[in-house]
């Protein structure tokens, strides 16, 4: 039995229509957001600053926690997984009753985003000393951290994981 494959031509004419539209989605692709819309990186800096690091500097930590969604997955250092939005806040509230924070510089230097998904990568400096005795508990820390973001039916960007570990 020999079998035979037949290819499916396009007319001329329909191969450079093909090219024009490949031409000009390439084209589109590379242009950047209009002048008066944020960058995705200065869009998620922002969100990150609004969001995680100003509520979690502060000690707010149920507005920190609103960013996350529902079902949230935390993943820091020296611990278990937080599962969930309530078990995240329990650790939350655990840090800011224990430690004060002396220190913490998050910059986003990565984004990456494609339709409803977004992730944000970035470094951060941290310095947490025991409310008693203010001594030092790790050091001064640097790391690097990244958000993965959903955006929920309300259209709000939600955190739906949170991993962030130290470079030492």
């Amino acid at each position: 039995m020999v079998l035979v494959q037949r290819r499916m031509l396009l007319p001329i004419d329909s191969m450079r229509w093909v090219a024009i539209v490949m031409t000009a989605l390439a084209c589109l692709s590379s242009v950047g957001s209009r002048a008066d819309e944020p960058s995705d990186l200065e869009f998620f800096s922002q969100l990150v600053a609004e969001k995680y690091v100003e509520p979690f500097e502060s000690g707010q930590v149920e507005r920190w926690v609103s960013a996350f969604a529902e079902n949230a997955i935390a993943l820091h250092n020296r611990r278990e997984p937080d599962r969930g939005r309530e078990n995240i806040q329990q650790f939350a509230q655990a840090v800011h009753t224990m430690f004060d924070l002396a220190e913490y510089d998050v910059a986003v230097t990565d984004v990456r985003r494609n339709g409803t998904w977004a992730y944000t990568v970035g470094t951060y400096t941290s310095r947490f000393l025991f409310k008693e005795g203010g001594d030092e508990v790790f050091g001064r820390e640097h790391g690097k951290f990244v958000l993965l973001w959903q955006l929920s039916s309300e259209g709000e960007w939600e955190i739906i994981l949170d991993m962030g570990n130290s470079n030492s």
